[in-house]
């Protein structure tokens, strides 16, 4: 909860996860939580749902909540049963990300495992690695955290990328130049370039720089676009500035 609570930079402002940032805090300094303490937890962060709108979010604003609990879930580099039953309870609470990365990922991982319950060291280990890497990306601990996250956590790895021939669409702001410096680059490569995201776009390619409100400016709404369009059976591909540049250099 700690990890999660401290990478969610929308609720820095929010009385209730502020209470309960707070809350966590005095546990963590106290080493321990009984069973008191635990129950009292539980039946504060009970009022907190029940008091509040429960319209659900979108789907960039699920998989960023998947991003952030999967870092509290790696944060003691340790992975038991009770957090792989808390990860597969909240996949099927959101069947609709399933198919979108990370929650894609970490589904095929869930599902392969043994029926009976009982994970081997092997399973529980390969389980570990993929929520480590995910929570790398979107774990926000400074300025340049946040923007690796907001830049690296969508990306697909692809092996191969295509230019010629292929469409892409540009979000956010980028290193190597501005967007019509990298349009140009694209378009001297054969590849055809549109300013707004529909079916028709291969690669939707995001910039490095983000500024911490990423989540809610066009930057974010394009990202989320994407994966609504992916989900419609679109073959849109999200790359980053970085792996764009391997394939121009």
């Amino acid at each position: 909860m700690d990890a999660w609570l401290k990478s969610q930079q929308s609720l820095a402002e929010d009385e209730d996860a502020v209470n309960i940032l707070a809350h966590v805090g005095d546990i963590l300094e106290q080493g321990a939580i009984g069973k008191d303490a635990l129950q009292k937890m539980q039946v504060y962060l009970e009022e907190i749902l029940a008091s509040r709108d429960s319209g659900l979010p979108n789907e960039l604003t699920r998989l960023d909540e998947l991003g952030g609990f999967l870092s509290g879930v790696a944060s003691d580099g340790v992975l038991n049963d009770q957090e792989i039953e808390a990860m597969s309870t909240w996949l099927k609470a959101n069947e609709s990300v399933q198919d979108l990365w990370p929650a894609s990922e970490i589904a095929g991982r869930l599902e392969r495992l043994p029926e009976d319950g009982i994970v081997s060291d092997e399973e529980r280990e390969d389980l570990l690695q993929a929520v480590t890497r995910i929570a790398a990306a979107s774990v926000v601990g400074s300025s340049a955290a946040y923007e690796h996250a907001a830049t690296e956590f969508w990306e697909e790895q692809v092996d191969s990328l295509t230019l010629a021939g292929a469409t892409y669409c540009l979000t956010g702001d980028f290193v190597s130049g501005d967007g019509n410096t990298v349009d140009t680059r694209l378009r001297c490569h054969g590849a055809d370039t549109k300013p707004n995201l529909n079916s028709d776009v291969n690669y939707l390619v995001i910039g490095t720089l983000a500024s911490r409100d990423w989540l809610y400016t066009s930057h974010g709404r394009k990202i989320e676009k994407a994966l609504l369009l992916k989900r419609q059976g679109a073959h849109i591909t999200i790359i980053t500035e970085r792996t764009l540049l391997k394939y121009l250099a």
